[in-house]
């Protein structure tokens, strides 16, 4: 990770298109938005609900979520293909299956191997403890 990381803040994500006053919300892969050209991958955020921020990103062959901080603490798990989670500690490969907790302020990059499938799917889910829902 050889460029300087930057913070990716919860609002970088855009508007959540989930209901935060739900009772519940279910998403799949299917959710996930489609891939696009070029560097970073297609993001969306599904949900910014009480405790936590659903994000699903949709990388293809090659791509990379350059090295970067959250402001919270998040979870990353593959949903669809195979990543690959890059700390200073090394390498973790992402398979559906695998969850990886990453405390606030930890420098990361996401990538999808040139030899992955043409669609793989990450679910971020950034643990920011804020409510969003209002009250009935």
């Amino acid at each position: 990770m050889a460029r300087k990381p930057f913070n990716m803040p919860p609002k970088a994500f855009g508007p959540a298109e989930g209901d935060p006053n739900a009772d519940s919300s279910v998403f799949t892969a299917d959710d996930a938005p489609e891939p696009r050209q070029g560097t970073p991958p297609a993001i969306t955020r599904k949900l910014e609900g009480d405790g936590a921020n659903l994000i699903f990103l949709t990388f293809t062959p090659g791509q990379v979520l350059r090295s970067h901080t959250t402001a919270h603490p998040i979870t990353v798990q593959a949903l669809k293909g195979a990543l690959i989670l890059t700390t200073d500690d090394g390498d973790v490969p992402l398979e559906p299956g695998t969850v990886v907790h990453l405390r606030a302020m930890v420098v990361h990059e996401v990538s999808a191997p040139e030899d992955a499938a043409e669609t793989n799917v990450l679910l971020l889910s950034m643990l920011t403890g804020e409510r969003h829902s209002q009250p009935s």
